[in-house]
């Protein structure tokens, strides 16, 4: 299948002539769009081709139900719970064994504990910067009303949390740099008395997945028919399009599931469905890794559905990938450099920038490299409010811990044991094993040491309180490993959560949530400056969703904070 590409000359011309045509007095309905406004379309992809048709003897149940949420996530619990709470039936979906969920670093604007903390958030700063980060490719009512309500959906978590003796704090490794800064708004849940040490990657009863047993139980007491191992396959649609329900189950054993008052896509992104990552973001085939729990369950077939009953994918191209340095070695802020062992970036930077820029060097090859002062080094940096992040600060750092020495450096031990740091008493030893040429290593280390002593980086601009010379051993080198963790682009939507036709009409009766929904974020980048932001908005859009399906008024039901 060949790629449509338009120049820039070609861009304009056909615009030009279909603007001459529309101002011409088109036959255009009000409401279409001009064929030749529209997209270029590629054929060949596969949700293209019409659902094929499920024969009525394959349907051995049929039930009857208000709403039905497809998919057991954050999103999907959350929406489920909320449509209950309105006093809808509700039935959920999800064809796995169990409910599923990654992470915990969860978004939200002054919330009960921000507000306890004595910490006030200015949402319309925060607004204002994704939409500066996301260059205005997205609707920005969305953002907006994220801002509003995800305080109180936060705090409608923390009740049910609170119910089932699991508690919330605040992450306090984010970023604190003068020219990159992330907020204050990265909460967590745990288990009560639990460790909060965070080794390697292995903690337990850190994050959602302390969350959703609690969700899970309060949907069970609210009567919600969860329906494990069940794939949704099928919308069903009325003569008028609306979407009345839906056919899941297996060949030869379906079940036909009529809601009467919406059905709702909490499904996930689309990142383990390569054909999806190839039409709507290229550039994350380039990622190293990808990292996913359930395994590669995320294969966008909600998405499939919503467009072979009439909707489409979000309009800017290139969708937002959600991509970390999560499988390699901590990051920190470090010299990093490439194949060549040439210095290749400004490393005040956050982990999504600089696993973009990594694909971008030599075989997409870079490390961090540092000497046995590193620990002194990144503690004094981040507990001394000038740097952080993610592989930088620790995952789950509580707020007013402070950075944990021990912790990670038993986290280094196992990265050296499984190979993504290497260790060497002299710098021709440790470029020998990162593979990279000696000498311009070494030159290129000279020159950092030198930049650092003058206090002054005359190559790109690091601050000179994160410029850390390279001069004791042992020397260290971590392989830096660009992960895609979600696809942060989607459906096409708007504030009504409906998922939207080619001509930005509602399909009725279909709602959608969480990462399967699109315009939100802008092209191709994942903005950090809200460490969490794709679990705030599953968990704020996921309630909103559910109260809207089930008839409810989202602006009764969900307190909207004020923002000047």
């Amino acid at each position: 299948m060949s790629k449509v590409e338009i120049s820039r000359r070609g861009f304009l011309k056909s615009t030009l002539a279909a603007t001459g045509a529309a101002m011409a007095g088109t036959a255009a309905h009000a409401g279409d769009i001009p064929e030749k406004w529209q997209r270029p379309k590629c054929s060949g992809w596969s949700w293209e081709k019409p659902a094929p048709k499920i024969a009525p003897e394959q349907i051995k149940k049929t039930v009857n139900t208000d709403v039905v949420v497809i998919g057991a996530g954050l999103a999907g619990f959350a929406a489920a719970l909320a449509a209950a709470q309105e006093g809808a039936k509700v039935v959920l979906v999800e064809k796995t064994r169990g409910w599923s969920c990654r992470g915990g670093h969860i978004t939200a604007f002054n919330s009960s504990l921000q507000k306890k903390m004595g910490i006030d958030i200015d949402a319309a700063e925060i607004v204002r910067r994704l939409v500066a980060w996301g260059q205005g490719r997205m609707d920005e009512r969305l953002l907006w009303m994220f801002a509003r309500k995800c305080g109180d959906c936060m705090d409608w978590a923390i009740d049910i949390a609170g119910k089932h003796d699991t508690n919330v704090t605040l992450w306090e490794g984010y970023y604190k740099g003068p020219t990159y800064t992330e907020f204050p708004v990265t909460h967590f849940f745990y288990n009560k008395n639990i460790n909060l040490d965070y080794t390697y990657g292995n903690s337990e009863g850190i994050g959602n997945v302390a969350l959703m047993p609690c969700f899970e139980e309060e949907l069970k007491k609210a009567g919600v028919t969860l329906m494990y191992r069940t794939p949704a396959v099928q919308f069903i649609q009325d003569a008028n399009k609306r979407v009345t329900g839906l056919i899941a189950g297996r060949p030869n054993n379906y079940t036909q599931i009529n809601a009467a008052k919406g059905v709702i896509i909490a499904t996930g992104c689309y990142g383990s469905n390569e054909e999806m990552r190839k039409a709507f973001a290229p550039y994350s085939l380039h990622a190293d890794a990808q990292i996913y729990f359930p395994t590669k369950s995320n294969t966008g077939d909600a998405h499939i559905m919503a467009m072979q009953a009439g909707g489409v994918m979000q309009k800017n191209d290139n969708h937002a990938a959600t991509v970390h340095l999560e499988a390699g070695a901590g990051s920190y802020g470090f010299l990093h450099v490439n194949a060549n062992g040439e210095r290749f970036m400004n490393e005040d930077v956050n982990t999504q920038s600089k696993s973009c820029s990594k694909e971008l060097q030599p075989h997409g090859i870079a490390w961090t490299v540092y000497d046995s002062n590193w620990t002194q080094d990144v503690k004094k940096q981040v507990d001394g409010n000038l740097a952080g992040g993610l592989f930088y600060g620790q995952m789950w750092q509580p707020w007013g811990n402070g950075w944990n020495v021990e912790i990670e450096k038993a986290s280094q031990a196992q990265h050296i044991k499984d190979g993504k740091v290497v260790v060497a008493d002299t710098l021709d030893e440790l470029a020998q094993k990162m593979g990279v040429p000696v000498e311009a290593f070494k030159a290129t280390v000279t020159r950092y040491n030198e930049l650092a002593a003058k206090g002054h980086d005359d190559d790109f601009g690091k601050r000179p309180e994160l410029l850390t010379p390279i001069q004791k051993g042992p020397f260290y080198a971590g392989r830096l490993v660009s992960t895609l963790l979600a696809m942060s682009g989607g459906l096409h939507t708007d504030p009504s959560l409906h998922v939207l036709d080619k001509n930005d009409k509602p399909i009725e009766g279909l709602y959608v949530c969480g990462a399967a929904a699109g315009d939100y974020f802008g092209s191709g980048d994942y903005p950090t400056i809200c460490p969490g932001m794709n679990h705030g908005r599953a968990l704020t859009f996921g309630r909103l969703a559910g109260v809207m399906a089930a008839g409810g008024d989202i602006d009764k039901t969900v307190k909207s904070m004020e923002i000047k």
